[in-house]
């Protein structure tokens, strides 16, 4: 009995003390006082007009991000919080397992190193005081708000709201997929924070294409200037677009988007100017093959002849278990003079990209908004602090521009870059990068337009209006491909010498595939195939007939782009399934859906936001880019549109500078509410291809105010 009695006290001793192991500890506190007053040090104002779109105003620049801050969590606290927690390396404390790889890939990048060893000396006084207010924001929502916020959260801080630059910009050019490719199918981890969100595996948020158009006096009909920004992102999430207007007293005034935890607004329209984003993806990563002392748990790589010993450190984050308890995890990190090191089954590899301990990004949008001329806008871009994007510009003046942006390595001619590197050879680790002013771009082009849509740039308008892709290094890695988004923009604004409002609007909303585009491409194979099947005699008549569009009255559009996206992905570029059987996939699903091979579009193509459900135009890579999940289909025969238009803006600067500004978001400004009215008072407008006025001025924005408040004081 005593031996029982020994026993059972050992095991209780050990529940204990594995408790207290497994035990979540307090990472930090937060006081409630502190955190008042500071916010009691900002002067500012939320105007919302009757769209629920907030229109900022404040004494200060910083006193706008701090406004800017707390309307945004009011509107999307949930999707602040997450962001939060993945800049800090500590998603996988609240959300397990699968969140484990972007904690290790915090430490592994240096993240907070890089952030706590720049911030004083790197950024202005200006921008950490934006970035101070913005954190300070977030803090007193959360304290006027605590049932909202998870354990532990607070305070957030300017370092945490830098970390998100550092953190997540390079994976705008994909840098995923550079990572995923080292790894063998059995062993690759999910290692983008985007996630994947289609059961068929064809749809991700990272759908990340968009088109900018830019139209000067010379080819406009009336001598006006225009502007569109249409970027397109998933319709929910970290990464869909918040829409809001900032101010201040210190000369902001910028409508426009941003993501959830940055502190201003990193694309829009001034009354100066404006410019659009579109994702590039130059060649910004290079992966290196070490050689090692040995294959496990190495301690030393070689490098010009010499063996070397790698840098060492310790990645500590906890996973989440149950209840409060986490299991705390450590490992190795790795870094050699290329970058950090990466341990694979095939190898040990270390990895040099765009943005590594880069935390300037900040500093260099927030002088774009900044700017007050053309000239200022582009001695803000030589900053040369944004990792990617292209750039479309337009201003009141009746100049455009367009960039194909990148903080390009500088790298020595001859290796293919595009290949993975000997790791023994230091002069292929590169240092510099190479100056704006060397990078593709066009500016007032005698076309008097400018087009992206993350199509080869070297195609951004007519022949003789756009960079020569001879003038530039073979180690930039530009790709070449044309989507079907860039074809048929050059083909409608080419065609038109005198480009009228109404035109370029319609422009913008085509739906149309070109006849030189994939899809199109694939259902003239079909079409010449020698297949058999149920219903495929019929199916051919459907595709012979169809002629491209996707507008919700078509009859050919679904058979032909299902098939499509489960043959080649979302944007036609992979390789899924032989079109014969995506095909036959198909005419299965519609007929057992619609009993029609041949539904409208608009019937199948849909956007639902709470009770509201209605028809779209538009597709997978067509200008009015929708992108939804063939696999709904299969529910109830309709798809509902995940990502694609979302945030639009149209500026329009007639000849004395006048500006008329029109914006539309997908959804509404309550991106998280259900029970608010402005969580889908935009989808009808949305829908038609309408849009909205946004007032510029403080007058005109008190001529539309429907409630006026300071933070913490709504009612």
């Amino acid at each position: 009995m005593r031996f029982v009695k020994w026993g059972l006290g050992l095991f209780g001793l050990a529940v204990i003390i594995g408790a207290i192991y497994l035990k979540t500890p307090n990472m930090r506190d937060h006081d409630v006082a502190e955190i008042k007053q500071a916010a009691a040090n900002y002067d500012v104002q939320i105007i919302r007009d009757g769209y629920g779109v907030p229109h900022i105003y404040g004494k200060t620049d910083a006193d706008a991000s701090f406004g800017l801050a707390y309307a945004q969590a009011e509107d999307e606290w949930a999707v602040m919080q997450q962001a939060l927690i993945e800049t800090r390396g500590e998603a996988a404390r609240y959300h397990g397992k699968s969140s484990a790889p972007l904690d290790y890939l915090n430490d592994l990048f240096k993240v907070y190193h890089f952030v706590e060893t720049k911030y004083d000396s790197h950024l202005n006084d200006a921008v950490k005081a934006v970035a101070t207010a913005y954190a300070d924001g977030i803090n007193f929502y959360g304290v006027n708000n605590p049932d909202d916020v998870l354990d532990d959260l607070l305070p957030i801080t300017a370092q945490d709201v830098i970390a998100g630059f550092t953190f997540s910009t390079p994976f705008f050019y994909r840098m995923d997929e550079d990572l995923k490719a080292l790894f063998t199918a059995e062993d690759r981890p999910a290692v983008s924070p985007w996630g994947r969100d289609a059961s068929l595996g064809t749809l991700t948020p990272a759908v990340r294409g968009s088109n900018a158009f830019a139209v000067a006096p010379k080819r406009s009909d009336d001598g006006h200037t225009r502007l569109i920004i249409n970027s397109h992102q998933p319709m929910t999430g970290r990464y869909a677009w918040y829409e809001a207007h900032m101010m201040s007293g210190e000369g902001l005034n910028i409508a426009g988007a941003n993501f959830a935890g940055v502190p201003y607004l990193a694309q829009g329209v001034t009354p100066h100017h404006g410019w659009g984003q579109t994702v590039n993806k130059p060649d910004l990563i290079d992966v290196y093959a070490l050689t090692t002392d040995r294959e496990k748990k190495p301690r030393q790589y070689k490098i010009d002849g010499q063996w070397k010993d790698f840098e060492r450190s310790t990645s500590k984050f906890r996973v989440k278990l149950w209840g409060p308890f986490s299991l705390p995890v450590n490992r190795d990190v790795l870094w050699s003079d290329h970058g950090p090191v990466l341990s694979t089954e095939t190898g040990h590899y270390a990895i040099r990209f765009a943005g590594l301990g880069e935390v300037e990004q900040i500093e260099q949008w927030y002088a774009m908004g900044k700017a007050t001329s053309f000239e200022q806008w582009k001695a803000a871009l030589d900053q040369n602090a944004l990792l990617s994007f292209n750039m479309i510009y337009a201003d009141k003046n009746g100049n455009i521009g367009a960039l194909y942006n990148a903080r390009m390595p500088k790298r020595i001619e001859g290796p293919d870059w595009g290949s993975v590197l000997p790791g023994d050879r230091s002069e292929l680790i590169w240092t510099e990068t190479m100056p704006v002013s060397a990078l593709p771009q066009k500016y007032n082009p005698e076309s008097g337009w400018l087009f992206s849509a993350n199509h080869d740039p070297f195609y951004m308008s007519e022949p003789g209006s756009t960079p020569n892709r001879a003038d530039f290094s073979d180690t930039f890695g530009v790709p070449t491909r044309m989507t079907n988004r860039g074809l048929r923009g050059l083909e409608l604004l080419s065609e038109d010498p005198s480009i009228t409002r109404d035109d370029l609007l319609s422009y913008r909303a085509d739906s149309i595939y070109s006849e030189n585009s994939t899809l199109r491409s694939m259902v003239a194979d079909l079409l010449a195939a020698d297949l058999d099947g149920p219903y495929i005699d019929e199916a051919k008549a459907v595709l012979s007939n169809w002629d491209g569009g996707t507008d919700i009255g078509n009859r050919g559009a679904a058979l032909a782009v299902l098939t499509g996206v489960q043959a080649l992905g979302s944007q036609y570029i992979e390789t899924l399934m032989p079109p014969e059987k995506a095909l036959a996939s198909t005419i299965d699903l519609l007929m057992s859906t619609h009993g029609r091979l041949d539904p409208e579009w608009g019937e199948v193509n849909r956007i639902i936001r709470g009770d509201v459900n209605m028809a779209l135009d538009g597709a997978p890579d067509v200008l009015r880019a929708i992108y939804g999940d063939p696999a709904d289909v299969a529910d109830d025969g309709m798809m509902n549109a995940l990502a694609g238009d979302t945030h639009i803006m149209v500026a329009d600067w007639a000849p004395d500078g006048t500006l008329r500004l029109d914006s539309v978001h997908q959804y509404g400004a309550a991106t998280l509410d259900e029970t608010s009215p402005h969580y889908n008072d935009q989808v009808g407008l949305f829908a038609r291809g309408a849009y909205k006025p946004m007032p510029m001025s403080w007058e005109a924005v008190q001529e539309i105010a429907k409630e006026t408040y300071r933070p913490g004081s709504r009612r």
